[in-house]
């Protein structure tokens, strides 16, 4: 689409169950992809009075908010929830997905997707790393190609790349992923809560995320959805990973169990996610999806009105990242 008018969807924002002044008193507009707003209703909730995780009411909360997150991924796997971020949730996937040796396929589309490569190096896999960095994310036709050559164990991806805005078609490459055998470990930081994220239906390995981003809570939480059948091999699995913190064996007895012990938890931090998950599905996923598309379009053909580039070609646009190139 051009610049030019959205017909049909006037006030649909500030309409809407929340508008942007619920978020701030502060004359303050941030330009950075996150920590993004935080509405005064999830402040309240993280202000709480603090109890130990191991009481009945705390691990009640905890279970209910896995139970949302659960919704929110779409997955019928489990869903692991630690203190930390989202370079956390990418360093645990690894960790948990990738054996010394191995080869993996890291599919770059920016700085955060190109991490993935130095992580898995550092867990002793062999990283081959593709990049496209023309504002074009990956499709099944991108990764047919590269599989073919063969050998890989497992793909890493970011679903938005949010140093470019690019994204790439997860619900396309998991189908290739699963015909040729290899895990999918997507990267859904800059996604989850803002865009569609359907881990089963796509085929997805595992998938990252964190709380300060599209969810709309404070920074602290890193959070990972594993597949049934990924979840299977956790619980066969007899070696040690190269990590005590971060072993999703380990924890998934807490995801079983709040009350049983692996790490303390982030008790205000669980709190304030619960109050964010509420508050999104008031609104209705799907209100929250068009309404991140609406803001988005809106940016987008304003920043094309001015003359200006964005980043991503046009199939590849964010709708919770928006990146403009800056002029010569």
């Amino acid at each position: 689409m051009g610049a030019g008018r959205l017909t049909g969807l006037e006030g649909y924002v500030e309409d809407g169950l929340y508008s942007f002044n619920d978020y701030t008193s502060e004359k303050t507009l941030f330009f950075t992809p996150g920590p993004t707003y935080v509405h005064p209703r999830v402040l309240r909730a993280l202000s709480r009075p603090v109890e130990p995780h191991s009481y009945t009411g705390f691990a009640y909360k905890y279970r209910a908010v896995l139970s949302k997150l659960k919704r929110l991924f779409n997955t019928r796997g489990e869903v692991f929830l630690m203190a930390g971020s989202g370079t956390l949730a990418q360093e645990v996937m690894v960790a948990n997905c990738v054996k010394p040796g191995d080869k993996v396929l890291c599919l770059a589309t920016g700085f955060f997707s190109s991490r993935f490569a130095d992580i898995v190096e550092r867990y002793g896999g062999k990283p081959k790393v593709v990049e496209k960095l023309d504002g074009r994310g990956f499709t099944a036709r991108d990764l047919e190609k590269l599989l073919k050559r063969g050998g890989f164990k497992a793909v890493t991806v970011a679903h938005v790349e949010t140093s470019t805005g690019v994204t790439s078609m997860i619900e396309e490459i998991g189908e290739v992923a699963l015909r040729y055998g290899v895990k999918l470990i997507v990267d859904a930081v800059a996604s989850l809560g803002g865009m569609e994220v359907k881990c089963d239906e796509w085929g997805v390995t595992i998938c990252g995320s964190c709380s300060q981003k599209a969810i709309g809570a404070p920074p602290g939480c890193a959070i990972i959805a594993a597949s049934r059948s990924f979840v299977e091999e956790l619980e066969a699995r007899r070696e040690l990973v190269r990590t005590f913190y971060g072993d999703l064996k380990g924890w998934l007895e807490v995801v079983r169990n709040p009350q049983s012990y692996y790490s303390t938890q982030p008790v205000s931090m669980v709190y304030a996610l619960n109050e964010a998950l509420d508050m999104m599905f008031e609104e209705g996923l799907e209100n929250r999806f068009k309404r991140h598309f609406v803001v988005a379009e809106a940016v987008r053909r304003a920043v094309e009105a001015a003359g200006l580039k964005i980043y991503a070609k046009r199939r590849f646009r964010a709708n919770t990242v928006t990146v403009v190139v800056k002029p010569n």
